[in-house]
């Protein structure tokens, strides 16, 4: 059974931490007050990105495109289009993974499924410092905030936020329990767009696989 983190996160997140105001930084106590700022009447949000995976060595193993959209609390979609598809569907009460190639889909219960996963710096950011340490590491070149999960079942050690000198974000960093890397560029976004009816609802074609884990 495929990770629910790895198809996420070489695209994810949490990418909610996106869009800082556009103030000058000094550490992770300012990107940390500039993340609040913009969570603070944030209510939709989309963006089109590109990831790029790497291994310890930083060879390129895959480059991916997709989009995601969400609504807070509790709701998500992640889709990848190239070069294969994928999309993940927070839909407020479950957690859904689809592979249209092989016609399976996975759910599971959205409280037990984001524990351990970044997907929780997306559709719950109120719970950050429940489920993530913050820290400030010197030895960057521009500003990075550094978020380490806090439970032991995590699938991944850190994810790295660096911003620009004029306050936004330049990139997204994943780093898996295998050493394996995946950077995450946005590329287009909007702030409290309205969505499309349906958009947090996952249509299976007949003849789909269901699995309960």
């Amino acid at each position: 059974m495929k990770s629910l983190v790895a198809p996420v996160m070489r695209s994810l997140f949490t990418l909610l931490l996106l869009l800082a105001p556009q103030i000058g930084f000094a550490g992770a106590a300012d990107a940390r007050l500039a993340l609040e700022r913009f969570l603070d009447g944030l209510d939709t949000f989309s963006a089109e990105f590109t990831q790029t995976l790497t291994d310890e060595t930083d060879f390129i193993l895959q480059e991916a495109s997709g989009r995601f959209s969400l609504a807070l609390p509790d709701r998500l979609r992640w889709e990848l289009h190239a070069p294969f598809e994928q999309t993940i569907i927070a839909d407020g009460r479950d957690l859904w993974m689809f592979d249209p190639e092989l016609r399976q889909a996975t759910v599971r219960p959205l409280a037990q499924a984001l524990g351990s996963t970044p997907l929780a710096l997306l559709t719950q950011p109120h719970r950050l410092d429940e489920r993530f340490e913050v820290l400030d590491e010197p030895g960057h070149e521009g500003l990075v905030l550094v978020l380490v999960p806090r439970s032991r079942d995590a699938d991944f050690t850190r994810v790295e936020l660096e911003f620009t000198p004029e306050g936004d974000l330049r990139s997204l960093a994943f780093l898996d329990i295998f050493g394996q890397r995946t950077e995450i560029r946005l590329q287009t976004f909007q702030r409290n767009p309205v969505l499309p009816a349906g958009e947090f609802r996952l249509d299976l074609p007949p003849g789909t696989d269901i699995y309960r884990p």
